[in-house]
This record gives C-alpha cells, sequence and structure tokens, in this order.
C-alpha cells in the first residue's frame, strides 16, 4: 500500500476527518451503486463514481459554468427516493471535506482508487474512475503526494487507470479534444450541452470533441451530427470523437422546460430513435 499525502491508510483519513467534524465514511460509491456505471462491466470496465453535492448546496460551487436548465435537471435528483436524504448527507460531509480538508480528502480517494485497481486487476477488468457524477471540478489540477513524490494529479499517480467526466467548462472539453502533453493522457472528458451554450457546443465540435446531450427520444443523428447511445454504458473512453452522446432525461429532467431536455417529439430527425 502507497503512502497518500502522508497519510497510512485509508482508516486514518477517515479518523481525521472525523475529528474534524466531518462524518464521511467513504468517497467512491460502489461500481453496483449506478445502474449506469455498472453497465461498464459488460464493456470490461469495472468503475466507481465520486458523488459530491452539486451546484453551490455545500455552501462551496462546484459547478462553475452550470445553467439554471442543469442545474435543476442534475441527476443528483435522480436514484431511489427512499435513499435521498441519506444520500444528500453522505455527500453534503464529502463537498465539506474536499474543500476544507482537501490533503485528506485526495487521499482518501486514492486509497479508494488503489484498492478498486487491486479489485479490478483481480477481476480482469479494466480500472475506471469518474470524479465528477455530480460536479464539474478541474481534477487535473488537483495535486497528490505519493510516497513522497509529487504528482500534479490523480491521472499522473494511476496512469492504469482510465479516469473520465462530463463538464461544461468549454477549456476543459476543447483541451483534452486538443490533447498534447499538458492534458492527462488517462482523461476523458464529454462536454454537456445546457440550454445556454450551443455557441460552445460547436466550438467542441469544431476541436473534434465530444458533446453530451440530453433528449426526450434519443435520435441517431442530431443537427448533421451522429448521436450514440450513452445510455448504454457510461464508459465515455470507448466513444468515437467527434460525436454526440445522447442521454435520455432522467430525474427531474423528466419534467424539464427550460430548453435543457433536447424533445424530439413530434420533430423528425433521420425518423429514427435509439
Amino acid at each position: 500500500m502507497a503512502i497518500f499525502n502522508d497519510y497510512t491508510g485509508k482508516a486514518s483519513v477517515l479518523r481525521h476527518l472525523k475529528a474534524q467534524g466531518l462524518q464521511v465514511n467513504a468517497g467512491l460509491s460502489k461500481p453496483e451503486s449506478n445502474p449506469k456505471v455498472m453497465k461498464n462491466m459488460l464493456k470490461g470496465v469495472l468503475a466507481s463514481p465520486l458523488h459530491l453535492s452539486p451546484a453551490k448546496l455545500s455552501g462551496f460551487e462546484v459547478c462553475p459554468q452550470r445553467s439554471a436548465g442543469c442545474t435543476a435537471a442534475c441527476l443528483h435528483t435522480a436514484g431511489n427516493p427512499l435513499y435521498r436524504a441519506g444520500k444528500y448527507k453522505a455527500r453534503l460531509a464529502k463537498t465539506k471535506a474536499y474543500f476544507e480538508e482537501r490533503k485528506a480528502f485526495v487521499a482518501l480517494i486514492a486509497f479508494e482508487i488503489e484498492a478498486l485497481q487491486i479489485k479490478a486487476l483481480r477481476m480482469g477488468m479494466q480500472c475506471a474512475v469518474r470524479l465528477n457524477a455530480t460536479s464539474d471540478i478541474a481534477w487535473e489540477r488537483v495535486a497528490v503526494n505519493v510516497n513522497g513524490t509529487d504528482h500534479k494529479n490523480l491521472m499522473g499517480a494511476f496512469p492504469d487507470c482510465e479516469f473520465y467526466d462530463y463538464s461544461k467548462v468549454t477549456k476543459r472539453a476543447i483541451a483534452w479534444a486538443k490533447g498534447g502533453k499538458s492534458w492527462p493522457s488517462n482523461y476523458h472528458i464529454t462536454f454537456s450541452k445546457a440550454e445556454d451554450n450551443d455557441d460552445a457546443v460547436k466550438l467542441v465540435l469544431k476541436a473534434g470533441g465530444n458533446v453530451a446531450a440530453v433528449f426526450d427520444k434519443v435520435p441517431t443523428e442530431w443537427n448533421g451530427t451522429q448521436v450514440i447511445d450513452g445510455d448504454a454504458h457510461d464508459f465515455r473512453p470507448l466513444d468515437p470523437k467527434g460525436c454526440i452522446v445522447g442521454l435520455k432525461a432522467k430525474g427531474d429532467a423528466k419534467t424539464d422546460t427550460s430548453g435543457f431536455v433536447v424533445r424530439l417529439q413530434g420533430l423528425t430527425t433521420k425518423g429514427q430513435v435509439i
């Protein structure tokens, strides 16, 4: 077991966080906790997501380019209503830990990634992590120390793990599309369409990036660009570049009226839906 940010184990991190009044029991969620993420296993990928309190629910902004429609339709509201109270409480504690005790929280995530890698290897699967399941933090800028050596980010610390996220930050999506030494080769970004960022969508697609869009019914083509079924699995690194990732509205997004959800009912887009 490696030493992350001077912590010798996950238990020591949790003790520290609880001593600071932060009731955190885990960082990453289990792969089976998210039905869509669990579908990655069909692709030979064992992935775990990190869920924080979105927008500014915690008092800290974690979604810097969110729109009103995105905020209202956030996947934070998806899932079984019976477990929402406990889920929200856990996400709040983790978000506060990230901002108030970042060194410890990043160490916690690192220990969990290390354990996930071991499990994935045992199962003969690729290890993957989605750090922004309900947030939009620039994790490529969050450093971590491993055994006394500084790394720019968790991607550099775990080169054999695939990281992927959705983001509404245009610069991040274009940076991924262009690649280069400044962007981690094992960190995949899919830009997210909102009701107010059509110009950014065009820029990202022009750069060769991918764009996720939420539809009432997912088409096979939209505005002349191929649409793939983004609900078949969640492992976006498998997607071809320059495509639209079609997602069906979930949770509060089903009743969206802001324009965040692209509504095609009554319209024809190649006359086909997935």
